[in-house]
């Protein structure tokens, strides 16, 4: 079920007690403006949207914050030549880490906590250990340079051009590159794959799905990497 901004924003104005004519004023918007955006008329500048944000109370910061300290922290295991943190608990990524902040995080004891948690729609499940966890093990398995369609095709292309007998290092790390952009990558190689192509969604399958995160083939999938870092 999705939530209607402008419903938001009503309910908390509601429970501030703060008029339309008032908050309009503490956002740089003149009345008119704001009774014609909750009345779902018109829109609100990108400054006056912020504020109301802000004055409200929902801070989107929060959703920054936490995913630039997974890629700091993600960095750092990786300089320190850290390849996996799944058996690691938030104690244990604190003090490797030496960043208290870690600790704050919610704990999870069971994958149906969790589940109930996603589910109550009142708790942030980004709020808790395993998915801040799963965040940093995402950011732990990215190349320091984004992949492109240009690389992801050249991937693709050396993918099936290798033998049978190709190592599993080999095949893993060029389905890691590949799978950065693997949906565009499928359409721009289409003229160099030709009729293996049908094949290539096959065989890369599995090594994109490792790679898969924040995709939006699987909108589920950090979450379900979560479930799995559970008592880990």
């Amino acid at each position: 079920m999705s939530t209607n901004i402008v419903e938001t924003i009503q309910t908390r104005l509601d429970s501030m007690g703060m008029s339309q004519a008032q908050f309009a004023e503490c956002v740089s918007a003149t009345p008119s403006q704001m009774s014609i955006f909750l009345r779902e008329k018109g829109s609100l500048s990108i400054e006056c949207l912020n504020k109301s944000l802000d004055l409200i109370g929902v801070n989107l910061s929060l959703y920054s914050k936490r995913n630039t300290l997974a890629k700091e922290v993600a960095s750092l295991l990786k300089s320190k030549n850290v390849s996996s943190i799944e058996n690691w608990t938030k104690q244990d990524l604190a003090v490797f880490t030496q960043n208290n902040a870690i600790v704050l995080l919610f704990d999870v004891q069971t994958k149906e906590e969790y589940m109930a948690l996603e589910k109550s729609g009142i708790i942030d499940v980004e709020s808790t250990f395993p998915f801040f966890k799963a965040l940093v093990s995402y950011y732990m398995t990215l190349d320091a340079e984004k992949p492109t369609s240009s690389k992801a095709k050249l991937a693709l292309a050396s993918l099936f051009n290798e033998s049978s007998g190709s190592s599993p290092e080999s095949i893993y790390k060029i389905g890691k590159i590949a799978s950065g952009t693997a949906i565009g990558a499928f359409a721009v190689a289409s003229p160099i794959l030709g009729s293996v192509l049908a094949a290539a969604t096959v065989a890369i399958s599995k090594q994109v799905g490792a790679f898969s995160l924040f995709t939006k083939t699987n909108t589920c999938s950090l979450f379900s990497k979560a479930l799995d870092f559970i008592k880990k």
